[in-house]
């Protein structure tokens, strides 16, 4: 290992994290080609890491190997990519909803007397001539950024999403050594940078990952076929491939990446996601057959995937997975508040990017920031309360999904404003709701967010040699970086194309629904959803059971990680599957050896899945091509 918090990876790191957080708005919004932001595969990120290796390294070794950026180094630059791959997704949902309600107020849906009085002034810009610009551009002219109407809103807003990114920051820093040490999670997203940093014992320029014959055959796979479907979109004439699988026990579609991240992955884990999904596909079959549980509860609004009774029972089943994750880690999470509180001799946290003492103070005050904000915004308290808690579960649920499932692509089956009006009733929070709308900017449809991001960092930190206490504050600023790249380049095709005119379900659909729902709700409030808090409670029942079958029974064959997100896993779920059948016979008749020779081809195939993604981003930009989407 070498060191790898220097000047020089920060910088860098720092640069290419404004430019990663600037690229997803213009890939995903403008080019509207394969999303470059969404979900949790750092796409962006790893081919930032595999252009570093191959190109930037091999160039500067050629001339000085002294030069080169050391693995250490790599490693910070990745992970500070990473998280800026992962928040412009914030900046896509906070534009289009601080800037809407004036724009799309009118006499129809009565948004002037419901909705538009009970907006703090604070959190949204009022010049109602920089919005219609924002919303209608200047006919493709660059035009001049307004930034002084934004700015208000900017700077109030800020606290709220330092606070939110401090407080998850803090929240893995404490669970780290319990996931990585004692439970030994996998972190599959994470082997790939790990297998591409890794050194012989000759130190070759050429890392041994890419001196792998089998690595390049895996590649090849998702490159040829991305380059097939790609050249289908410029010339039709071209035949393409289609990758979806009617799979007679779940319709979903063969993602290279994903397939590869479930290889990785302990079989009765891919077991347990494919499973779990044929059982809710089976559940809901019943439900509709008899009638129950299939109506649109008017507590559920924006994003709720699937029946309302099932995605109330996932939400059960991920309040059982993070209780029960806290009970389990208890005398670890012990040994952090004793180091927190008394400074205990005997507990070390040398090896952590934050003191334990600074990360639990982190996070206590933190919450309070967002405690405070979202009461300045008009949520009573218990609803400040409810909301808070359903997030943190919504977070902390999906990214141990992710870190131990290798679920890199996933959102959560109910999102925590729904949750928090569902359990008390929209009539509890009152002129409240308004201010619960703007909360749907970071807990909303959680297609990509910070958390799963920040705790892949840290497994990957244990690559950067000594104390790593500054990699905090370079994580931090790498995600508001991505941020700031995210609102510029968003600002700049908005005033200069118009949003309304760029991939609209964020500009036109997600307000309108929003603050419709906003509207009716405040007209007409409903009740806490009793039905759907019973199917709660089902869900976690049955989570319970299955994680103390797993605890206490060695023969039992179901991992529980699949349940909660089984209502929102029908796509993927043919990828597991097919991950869980290859395996086995790689195992039973190879074992461990044959296992170790047949891994890199998998990992070629999610790096070449990636590769061919950058490939047509490039050329797509270049000649003015448009939703020229491959695979995910």
């Amino acid at each position: 290992m070498t060191h790898g918090l220097t000047f020089r990876s920060l910088g860098i790191g720092l640069l290419l994290a404004f430019g990663v957080g600037a690229a997803v708005p213009f890939l995903s919004l403008y080019v509207q080609g394969s999303n470059a932001g969404a979900y949790f595969t750092s796409q962006i990120a790893h081919l930032l890491l595999f252009l570093l290796l191959l190109v930037v390294n091999t160039g500067l070794g050629s001339i000085r190997r002294s030069w080169i950026l050391q693995r250490g180094e790599l490693v910070v630059i990745f992970i500070m990519t990473s998280l800026a791959n992962s928040v412009p997704g914030l900046i896509s949902y906070w534009v289009p909803l601080v800037s809407s309600p004036f724009y799309y107020a009118s006499p129809e849906n009565n948004w002037g007397e419901l909705v538009l009085p009970y907006i703090p002034t604070w959190v949204v810009p009022h010049d109602l001539e920089a919005i219609r610009a924002f919303f209608e551009g200047n006919e493709g002219q660059a035009s001049t950024i307004p930034w002084e109407v934004w700015l208000t809103p900017l700077l109030s807003w800020l606290p709220l999403v330092v606070a939110l990114h401090v407080a998850t920051l803090c929240l893995m820093v404490v669970v780290r050594r319990h996931w990585v040490e004692n439970e030994r999670l996998v972190y599959p997203v994470m082997q790939l940078p790990l297998a591409m940093v890794q050194d012989d014992k000759r130190g070759s320029l050429i890392k041994p990952f890419f001196r792998n014959g089998v690595m390049w055959i895996g590649f090849a796979v998702p490159v040829i076929t991305g380059t097939v479907i790609g050249l289908h979109a410029y010339f039709p004439f071209l035949p393409t491939i289609d990758l979806t699988v009617p799979f007679p026990l779940f319709s979903s579609r063969l993602s290279f990446a994903t397939l590869g991240f479930f290889f990785l992955i302990q079989r009765e884990v891919t077991f347990g996601l494919w499973l779990f999904t044929l059982l809710n596909n089976l559940q809901e079959t019943i439900y509709r057959a008899i009638g129950w549980g299939i109506e649109q509860e008017p507590a559920v609004s924006v994003w709720s995937y699937g029946l309302p009774s099932l995605v109330h029972q996932g939400m059960g089943a991920m309040i059982v997975l993070v209780l029960g994750g806290l009970w389990v880690g208890r005398e670890h999470i012990g040994n952090v508040f004793r180091k927190a509180l008394s400074d205990a001799p005997d507990i070390d946290d040398n090896d952590e990017i934050l003191s334990y003492r600074s990360a639990v103070l982190g996070f206590i005050g933190s919450v309070g920031v967002l405690a405070g904000w979202l009461w300045a915004l008009g949520i009573p308290l218990v609803g400040i309360a409810a909301l808070l808690f359903f997030m943190f579960v919504v977070y902390v649920a999906l990214t141990r999904v992710v870190a131990e499932g290798g679920v890199a692509v996933i959102y959560a089956p109910l999102v925590a404003p729904d949750a928090a009006v569902s359990a008390i009733g929209t009539s509890f929070f009152g002129v409240g709701l308004v201010g619960l709308a703007f909360t749907r900017i970071f807990a909303n449809d959680l297609l990509n967010f910070a958390m799963p991001h920040v705790a892949n960092s840290l497994k990957l930190s244990g690559q950067i040699e000594g104390r790593r206490r500054y990699l905090f504050w370079g994580m931090l600023l790498a995600l508001l970086a991505g941020l700031g790249g995210a609102l510029w380049m968003l600002m700049h095709l908005a005033y200069t194309y118009g949003a309304i005119n760029l991939r609209p379900p964020h500009f036109i659909w997600l307000p309108n629904y929003v603050y419709d729902y906003t509207a009716t709700q405040m007209s007409s409030p409903s009740p806490p959803n009793w039905l759907g808090w019973f199917h709660t409670g089902i869900g976690g029942g049955v989570m319970g059971l299955l994680m103390l079958a797993r605890r206490y029974w060695v023969w039992w064959p179901l991992h529980p990680i699949g349940f909660p997100i089984s209502s929102t896993f029908h796509w993927m779920a043919f990828n597991a599957f097919l991950a869980w059948l290859i395996k086995g016979p790689i195992l039973y008749y190879g074992g461990v050896y044959l296992y170790r020779q047949v891994r890199p081809f998998f990992l070629g195939m999610i790096l070449g899945h990636f590769a061919i993604f950058g490939v047509f981003w490039i050329i797509d930009s270049l000649t003015g091509m448009v939703g020229n989407g491959l695979f995910f």
